[in-house]
């Protein structure tokens, strides 16, 4: 009798002291709530900064140089919170809040022509989104008790370092660029003197949005150095007096690794890459405009000549080229030459009385500016801690209920 008694004690307690070395698919009902809070840094991809080309690409002229057009010195911080919700064991849905600032200088750029155009921004992003979760390697708690069998290996789970996760999702966004007036000297290599004064981009309308109404004949053309029209309202075709949005989507994408230190918590590192459908992350987008024009329209604002020298229109650096007037300069002079009183034109004699020797600036109005082809985007990398959520006994029973046949071992 005995001998039965003992047979019975052995297959009733045995199994139940091994159960946490086997595993059931159906488990993730158990802990189907996870929770994360993390910290990190962030980075964008925007016309400002950046690395030796305002084109540079990795894709052929497609995209932006990735890596390549990043500036590591003007990384900046994000934290992010989250909500996870397990759809199935290797699916899951994902709420996140994120709090961020992104910044960019063309001080610190290798590319000549973003030097001389010298601007540079910062601004916040407050951002929510909306991912699905895809968990290819499932992280993994390991053997807690350290069980061996006779030959000295480990009964139950191998020990797994990380799992692994890609997602992507879609998301919104708002941003709102402020910059520093730390512009040299017209046509020197001076900077100004005294301290930078930071001022709220989007309301000087540093492009002309909505300076003009659409169509409008009043919108003066721009012209290059040969007189042909360069610029003219189509380049600037913003409803009149509106701007640019500083709400706009997001679309996530990345992946993560993760770590478990308990069978309900650990921490993930994730990097996350966000696609956007803006282009003014920055500020910067497409053509220099006309400073004149904008302090025209600001009126008797204080806003006017901030706003003019916030353009970056006819500073920096400058050049000298030839133009042929066969009948003499044309009386009034085309805006391109007649609109900045530190152009010069000197009768260059040698070359008979219709050569004329003008200096320009590089960032005369009409010129590009930005790349309105590329849209802007920015990116996280954060180390976050993760807890899930132990369900109720009675959703545990349930989850459990239709497993009895799912059952394995994992050794």
């Amino acid at each position: 009798m005995k001998k039965y008694l003992h047979i019975v004690l052995i297959f009733t307690f045995i199994p139940a002291f091994y159960s946490a070395q086997y595993y059931n698919r159906n488990t993730y009902k158990t802990k189907r709530h996870e929770i994360s809070f993390g910290l990190g840094a962030s980075s964008c991809l925007t016309d400002v900064g950046g690395g030796k080309s305002i084109d540079s690409s990795l894709f052929g002229g497609s995209a932006r140089g990735f890596l390549f057009d990043m500036n590591i010195n003007q990384t900046k911080y994000v934290a992010n919170f989250s909500y996870t919700y397990y759809l199935k064991s290797k699916l899951t849905f994902r709420l996140n809040l994120a709090y961020s600032q992104i910044s960019g200088d063309d001080k610190v750029t290798d590319d000549i022509y973003r030097q001389n155009r010298r601007l540079n921004f910062e601004t916040t992003i407050v951002e929510g989104s909306g991912v699905f979760e895809w968990i290819l390697i499932p992280e993994k708690t390991g053997n807690r008790y350290n069980i061996k069998n006779k030959f000295g290996k480990k009964i139950g789970a191998k020990n797994q370092l990380f799992g692994l996760y890609a997602f992507a999702g879609i998301g919104g966004f708002y941003y709102d660029p402020w910059g520093y007036d730390k512009f040299l000297e017209q046509g020197s290599s001076t900077e100004v003197g005294g301290s930078p004064i930071r001022h709220r981009l989007r309301p000087l309308r540093t492009e002309g949005q909505g300076v003009f109404e659409p169509n409008s004949e009043n919108y003066p053309d721009i012209y290059n150095n040969n007189g042909d029209v360069i610029a003219t309202y189509e380049d600037y075709a913003f409803p009149k007096d509106e701007s640019y949005k500083r709400f706009a989507v997001c679309v996530p994408v990345g992946f993560g690794i993760k770590k478990s230190f308990h069978s309900t918590a650990g921490l993930k590192l994730e990097a996350g890459f966000r696609f956007t459908n803006t282009d003014y992350l920055d500020d910067v987008s497409t053509k220099y405009f006309d400073p004149i024009a904008l302090e025209e329209y600001f009126g008797n604002s204080d806003l006017g000549p901030v706003a003019a020298q916030m353009t970056g229109t006819n500073t920096g650096e400058t050049y000298e080229t030839m133009v042929f007037f066969n009948d003499g300069p044309p009386d009034p002079l085309p805006p391109i030459i007649s609109g900045d009183p530190y152009q010069t034109i000197e009768d260059l004699a040698a070359y008979g009385p219709n050569a004329w020797r003008v200096r320009y600036y590089k960032t005369i109005p009409g010129e590009k500016r930005g790349n309105p082809e590329n849209k802007d985007s920015y990116m996280f990398l954060t180390l976050s801690v993760y807890k899930k959520l132990t369900n109720t006994p009675k959703t545990m029973r349930i989850a459990n209920s239709s497993s009895k046949r799912r059952i394995k071992a994992s050794f």
